[in-house]
C-alpha cells in the first residue's frame, strides 16, 4: 500500500512538470510580446532577428500546448 501511494505521489507531482496549459502558454506570450517592445527600443537589429525567427515558427501552426510552449521558452531564452 505504500508503494501504491508513493508511486502515485511521484506521478501526480511530476504530471503538471510535463503538461502545459493555455493559461502558461499565454502568460509566456504576453511576456514575449513585452522584452520584445523592451528590445525594439534598446537594439532593434535583434528585435527585428528574433520577431523573424518567431513569425517562421508560429507560421509551422505549432498547435499543441506543449509545443507552444517550446517555442516561447526558446525566445525568451534569446531575449535575455
Amino acid at each position: 500500500m505504500k508503494t501504491y501511494i508513493l508511486a502515485l505521489s511521484i506521478m501526480m507531482a511530476a504530471t503538471p512538470a510535463f503538461a502545459c496549459t493555455a493559461e502558461e502558454v499565454q502568460s509566456k506570450a504576453m511576456e514575449v510580446s513585452t522584452k520584445m517592445r523592451e528590445l525594439a527600443a534598446t537594439n532593434p537589429e535583434k528585435a527585428m532577428e528574433i520577431g523573424q525567427k518567431l513569425a517562421t515558427a508560429q507560421s509551422q501552426a505549432t498547435t499543441d500546448l506543449d509545443g507552444a510552449c517550446k517555442l516561447y521558452d526558446g525566445i525568451l531564452e534569446d531575449l535575455k
